[in-house]
C-alpha cells in the first residue's frame, strides 16, 4: 500500500477514486433528499383532500336529511328548527337554504343573509346551468366560488329534492370562503411556512376557477404534486416552499471534490518531499 503512494501518478489515481466515492454519495443524498421531499407534498395534498372531503361529507349529511324529511313531507313549518341543529353538528356550513322553482324560499340562518330570500336563480345564467347538472347527476353538486347574493365570496352545493317523482326543489348549504380556507388551515392567499396551495373548481364547463386568486406561484415548476377529486370536480395543487434535495446534494458534492483535490494534492507534495 505504502508503495502505491510512492507511485507517480498515485495522487491522480486517488484524487479519481475519491471524488467519484464523494460523487455517487452526492447522488444518493439527491434522490433520497428528493423523493422525501416528493413524499411530504403528497401526504400534504392528501391532508388537504381528506380536509375538503369532511366538508362535502357534511354538506351532504345535512342536505340529504333535509331533502328526505320534504319527499316524505315531515319538515312542514319545522325548517328553522331543523336547520339550526343541523349547523349545531356541522361546524364547517355557514347557512342552510331551501329552493323550490328555482327560488330561495328560506335560509337558516336569516340573519345577515335576508337578500337571499326570494332571489330567483334563474336571473343568472351561471347558477341554471350549474342547478341542471345538480339534477342531472341526482347527487349534491357545488358551484363556486362566486359573490355570495348576501355578500363574500363563497360555496354553495345543491342536493335535488324530489316528492311524488317530481323535482321540488333543492335542499343547499353556503360555505362561505373564510370559513373553508380556515377548516383547511391556511391563510388567506394560500400558504403557510411550508407549502404554496392552490384549490381550483370546475365550473362553466372545463374552466376551473382558483380558490386563491391573488396567488402567483408557478405550479408547474419545483416540487408540486397535483391531484383530481370526481367529486365535485376539484382540482388540489400543493408545492413545497423551501425544497433543500438540490441545495444539500450540490454542497456535499462540491465539498467532496474540494476533499478529493486537497488530499491528491497533499500526498503529491509527501510524495515529493520523501524524494
Amino acid at each position: 500500500m505504502l508503495r502505491f503512494f510512492q507511485y507517480k501518478y498515485a495522487a491522480v489515481w486517488v484524487f479519481v477514486i475519491v471524488v467519484t466515492i464523494t460523487q455517487t454519495v452526492a447522488w444518493f443524498i439527491y434522490t433520497f433528499e428528493k423523493s422525501r421531499e416528493i413524499e411530504l407534498v403528497q401526504n400534504e395534498s392528501e391532508h388537504v383532500k381528506q380536509r375538503i372531503e369532511a366538508a362535502l361529507s357534511q354538506s351532504n349529511n345535512a342536505t340529504s336529511i333535509i331533502a328526505i324529511m320534504i319527499e316524505h313531507d315531515l319538515l312542514k313549518d319545522h325548517f328553522e328548527e331543523v336547520a339550526k341543529e343541523l349547523l349545531k353538528h356541522n361546524e364547517y356550513l355557514d347557512a342552510i337554504q331551501l329552493v323550490r322553482d328555482m327560488v330561495i324560499i328560506n335560509t337558516y340562518p336569516l340573519k345577515g343573509n335576508e337578500q337571499t330570500i326570494g332571489y330567483d336563480l334563474t336571473t343568472d345564467n351561471e347558477h341554471i346551468r350549474e342547478i341542471m347538472l345538480s339534477s342531472s347527476l341526482n347527487s349534491l353538486h357545488f358551484e363556486g366560488p362566486f359573490k355570495l347574493r348576501q355578500g363574500g365570496v363563497g360555496f354553495v352545493g345543491r342536493y335535488p329534492i324530489i316528492q311524488h317523482d317530481t323535482l321540488w326543489g333543492y335542499s343547499a348549504v353556503v360555505i362561505k370562503k373564510e370559513r373553508f380556507i380556515r377548516f383547511l388551515g391556511l391563510d388567506s392567499i394560500g400558504m403557510n411556512k411550508s407549502f404554496f396551495y392552490q384549490i381550483k373548481k370546475q365550473q362553466a364547463g372545463n374552466k376551473y376557477i382558483a380558490l386563491f386568486n391573488e396567488n402567483v406561484t408557478n405550479f408547474s415548476t419545483g416540487i408540486v404534486h397535483e391531484q383530481y377529486m370526481p367529486i365535485g370536480d376539484w382540482i388540489i395543487q400543493v408545492k413545497l416552499r423551501n425544497p433543500v434535495y438540490l441545495k444539500r446534494s450540490i454542497i456535499f458534492s462540491l465539498g467532496g471534490i474540494v476533499f478529493s483535490l486537497i488530499f491528491s494534492l497533499l500526498l503529491h507534495c509527501k510524495r515529493i518531499q520523501a524524494k
